[in-house]
This record gives C-alpha cells, structure tokens and sequence, in this order.
C-alpha cells in the first residue's frame, strides 16, 4: 500500500507591510499596547488564502477558546469590534490614516 501526503494549507508568516501596519496601528490604538506578534495558536484558514492575499490573523484573548463552555469578556467582543472598525476604514481610505 502506498500512502501519498498531500499538504492542503502551508504555515504562513506575513511580513511587514500595508496591512500588517493597519492592523497594528488599529490595535495599539484600541488597546494602548503593540500586539505580541506570533505564530502560536493553531492552525487558521488563513492557510488556505495566503497564496491570494496577504493575512493577518488576530482576535479576542480567550483561554475557553474553541471549549465547551467557550466565554468572552463583553468588554474584549466591543473593543474587538472597534479594532476591526479601524482597520477596515484604514483600509478603505489610506490617505486618512
């Protein structure tokens, strides 16, 4: 019997640039620190689209990640909600930023 792999997602890292630095602005803005840069975590689909865009991965800080009883303060859901505010409308309209 032959046994034949096949990788469907390879790990990625993006690199510095436009994206990385909207997305890091957005959240030293919200939360008065630079976020941890790191590939610890798990997998993400992220993955799977590297190849057609660049990814930033990120979200909320949550020990019951993907738990049972997964929780998440309100407070981190609304912060989270006002980072993804910021990056989309840096996004959008670079000049402003």
């Amino acid at each position: 019997m032959t046994i034949i792999s096949k990788i469907s997602g390879e790990a990625f890292l993006t690199p510095a640039g436009p994206i990385y630095d909207i997305v890091s602005e957005a959240i030293l803005a919200e939360t008065g620190q630079p976020p941890r840069l790191s590939t610890h975590g798990g997998t993400s689909d992220g993955r799977f689209l590297i190849a057609l865009c660049p990814v930033v991965d990120f979200g909320l800080p949550n020990a019951t990640m993907h738990k049972l009883d997964e929780a998440a303060a309100v407070e981190d859901i609304h912060a989270l909600a006002r980072i993804y505010r910021r990056v989309i409308e840096a996004a959008l309209n670079p000049a402003s930023s």
